[in-house]
């Protein structure tokens, strides 16, 4: 089942994030190897092909790396080096690495709970959480007076299922609170978060014993052929796939909303099922899945995973580190977190400018100084803006940077900067202002 879960992961990421316009040798090549995997789940060398190629346009992309693509690399990491000491690709080296893989989610699960214990979050009138609610639900939250309901909601949930899940007793709740939470999350098509969630159903299924996990499956599988078209989808594979392709890889060349639209139905579906079967099947109360053993060879990817999640609190980037939506602020000199420490080990995150005005429209809801960001994620935007202009503050000065005579020119940024660092935007106000880019 996870081989087919994780699939399908891969597909769903590559067809949102592309809008279904796959233009590069490397999602290409990630999309049929998907396919191809989605068709023979048990053949290991696809699996290893299907890792080799979203590693390589994950590099290719950097230094833009969605959180839950990280995640998903660093899950592949340990199935290739699983592989790779096995001098295998049976099922019994692939399934050497879920211990490991486990852990990996527990890391990044857990650096998205504490990157929410910061000031900004658990304010309502500027907490990411009440932009969510309100967004995904067109403004409906916004006439129910708790407010702080949905952070306090947020918090409690993300902060009990790693615990949760680290408890053999409790493991199987975590799961199935952790389905319904991330279905909850990417159900409205106004913050639709498809990928993530499709991401965090594969690996949190990792977690269930191997007789539930077969129970499970025999229950998405009764589900989804109640379906006409899946029936004739499992009948006609090869065309499926095919068909898949052109849909869910190429459509949007002819018409992103469509493209986008579809993708969104069918992940729906496809996580409803799941979240259907999972909790319309039993726990067994004298079976649980331990953790498992890590082996030694998967450490350094542990370890690497742990060194991505403290990015923001040593100084380094701040975009896609597991801390997506949560208002987190490391730059500067006034950090917002209630209670992690913050050293600066490069110079980053220290020149940060609060934003007056700007004469690009993308920053127009930042100016006013209701956000700042690092001076070096504006030298990345002058490198793709060369006339860009900002008037801001820096260490109670005013500032104008700009290519005119008079102004701060930003100087391009070094091989190293540009390839890793990302920096995104934050409130520096009680006003609310909740970015993920």
């Amino acid at each position: 089942m996870f081989m087919r879960m994780w699939a399908v992961a891969h597909m769903i990421h590559l067809a949102a994030a592309n809008h279904s316009r796959l233009d590069t040798p490397w999602n290409v090549a990630a999309f049929i190897m998907a396919l191809a995997l989605l068709l023979r789940p048990l053949d290991g060398r696809l699996l290893a092909g299907l890792a080799l190629a979203q590693l390589a346009d994950m590099v290719v992309e950097m230094p833009i790396s969605p959180d839950h693509w990280m995640l998903i690399s660093f899950v592949n990491l340990t199935l290739l080096v699983a592989m790779l000491v096995k001098r295998s690709f049976k099922a019994e080296a692939i399934s050497s690495a879920f211990p490991a893989a486990r852990v990996v989610v527990l890391v990044a699960y857990a650096a998205a709970a504490l990157s929410k214990y910061n000031h900004n979050f658990v304010t309502a009138a500027s907490s990411c959480a009440t932009a969510i609610a309100e967004q995904a639900s067109y403004g409906l939250s916004q006439v129910v007076p708790v407010a702080g309901v949905f952070f306090m909601g947020s918090i409690i949930i993300e902060s009990s299922i790693p615990l949760l899940l680290l408890w053999r007793r409790t493991r199987p709740y975590a799961v199935r609170l952790g389905l319904a939470f991330h279905f909850l999350l990417s159900v409205s098509p106004a913050f639709a978060v498809v990928d993530f969630t499709a991401t965090l159903y594969a690996l949190f299924l990792l977690f269930l014993p191997p007789s539930e996990s077969r129970r499970v499956r025999q229950r998405i599988g009764d589900l989804a052929h109640r379906l006409d078209l899946v029936r004739r989808a499992s009948a006609h594979r090869v065309a499926a796939a095919c068909a898949a392709l052109l849909v869910f890889g190429l459509l949007g060349y002819a018409s992103v909303r469509v493209s986008s639209a579809l993708v969104f139905v069918a992940s729906q579906a496809y996580l409803l099922c799941i979240l259907l079967a999972a909790v319309t099947t039993r726990p067994e109360p004298v079976e649980r899945q331990p953790i498992g053993r890590v082996r030694v060879m998967f450490v350094p990817v542990i370890a690497l995973a742990v060194l991505w999640a403290a990015n923001p609190y040593i100084g380094l980037r701040t975009a896609g580190v597991f801390t997506m939506f949560s208002g987190l602020r490391t730059e500067g000199q006034e950090p917002n977190h209630l209670f992690m420490p913050v050293v600066h080990l490069t110079s980053w995150q220290d020149d940060f400018v609060v934003i007056e005005s700007s004469n690009d429209p993308a920053m127009a809801a930042a100016q006013g100084g209701r956000a700042g960001v690092p001076l070096l994620a504006l030298r990345r935007e002058a490198q793709a803006k060369p006339d860009l202009v900002v008037v801001g503050t820096v260490n109670g000065q005013r500032q104008v940077f700009g290519p005119g005579p008079g102004q701060q020119h930003f100087t391009p940024l070094g091989f190293f900067e540009d390839k890793f660092a990302m920096l995104r935007p934050v409130a520096v106000s009680s006003q609310r202002y909740c970015n993920n880019t």
